[in-house]
């Protein structure tokens, strides 16, 4: 069994970090060493939420674990090469306080990526089974169908995983040659979701789904859940990230609940009888949301994420909290967490009614 190790992720505004302007003696063609860090004013990888959560510049950060063996796809250009890729694992990680370091070592058999003459462009993104890499570009897929799994029962909420090869991350960032190595801060490719539900009365759920589309008269709100994911990144020295969706999107995701043993179960909720699962979605600004339960009866409940009769607009790359819910005979109860403008925003208790 793989050993998880501590990381921090936080859904705040990203800044790059670059290697000292200068170099004391001439690199090239030494094997350019990469780490990847965690500081409580930039978002970085993960691979396992822990559910746990931390104070810090009046700002609350989830702490996401590392997982050893883990494995980015990392590529460069400079005047030497128009580009190059390969892939690296993580390997030593240390912990401080809220903060995370690890030493990305390369992947197989090959020796690692190498410094050439003039500035670096590097670009890295995870999971490397499944990011597609271009010229200044990552891409990877949000799926319209996801699996979550069971993983620990706690305070009498059931927990589900979701699929982390599905949390889409990149990275980022311009360097001369560093006798010290490049340090590389993880970005959000992703907007995640995370319910927590109970029931008024015993309720088997069969599956879940969200949506956007038009409901009855109402405007139509379409927004893309799912598809691919790119990260373009500028050439400068301010590497900035613009996340698209292209080709096939969906505005449709169905999300499946899987035992431990990865085979498909169907959860019972109730009054002391709680469930909690994550569904990721496209990183953009979703509105007109919509979710449903569907219920082992044939029956289905659903709600609009409004408030004050308004869609609530959900901000992007960020980790999305709604708990509260309890599928209801007649009416909704149901609190909000989310990020925005770098700060949690709590809030109050909204009553609506079902569907």
């Amino acid at each position: 069994m793989r050993k998880s190790r501590v990381i921090i992720s936080i859904a705040a505004a990203a800044v790059c970090l670059l290697g000292l302007a200068g170099c004391t003696k001439d690199l090239s063609g030494k094997r350019i060493r990469f780490r990847a860090s965690t500081r409580p004013e930039a978002p970085v990888t993960k691979t396992a939420y822990s559910g746990e959560t931390y104070n810090a510049s009046s700002k609350v950060y989830e702490r996401i674990d590392w997982v050893d063996g883990d494995r980015i796809v990392l590529a460069m250009k400079n005047n030497d090469v128009s580009m190059v890729s390969q892939e690296y694992s993580v390997n030593t990680i240390s912990v401080v306080g809220v903060n995370s370091k690890t030493d990305l070592e390369p992947y197989g058999t090959e020796n690692g990526l190498t410094w050439g003459t003039g500035t670096h462009d590097f670009w890295a993104a995870y999971p490397a089974s499944k990011v597609t890499v271009g010229n200044h570009r990552m891409s990877a897929t949000i799926p319209s169908s996801q699996i979550v799994r069971y993983s620990n029962r706690a305070n009498n909420v059931s927990i589900f995983r979701a699929d982390m090869s599905d949390a889409f991350m990149v990275a980022g960032l311009q360097s001369p040659q560093e006798e010290n190595g490049i340090n590389l801060d993880f970005y959000p490719a992703f907007t995640a979701f995370e319910f927590t539900v109970g029931a008024n009365d015993n309720t088997t759920i069969t599956s879940f789904q969200m949506e956007t589309s038009t409901y009855e008269t109402e405007t139509a709100n379409y927004v893309p859940l799912a598809g691919v994911s790119t990260a373009t990144f500028d050439a400068s020295s301010n590497m900035s990230l613009t996340y698209t969706g292209t080709g096939t999107l969906s505005n449709t995701i169905g999300v499946v609940f899987h035992d431990d043993k990865d085979a498909p179960y169907n959860p019972i909720i109730s009054t002391t009888a709680s469930l909690n699962f994550k569904v990721f979605a496209l990183p953009l600004e979703i509105t007109g949301l919509k979710i449903t339960f569907n219920l082992s009866d044939g029956t289905s409940k659903s709600l609009r994420l409004k408030q004050n009769g308004n869609w609530i607009t959900f901000p992007a790359a960020a980790k999305i909290q709604i708990s509260g819910l309890a599928v209801p005979g007649a009416v909704w109860y149901i609190n909000f967490d989310y990020p925005r403008k770098e700060q949690w925003i709590v809030h109050p208790d909204i009553e609506i009614g079902v569907e």
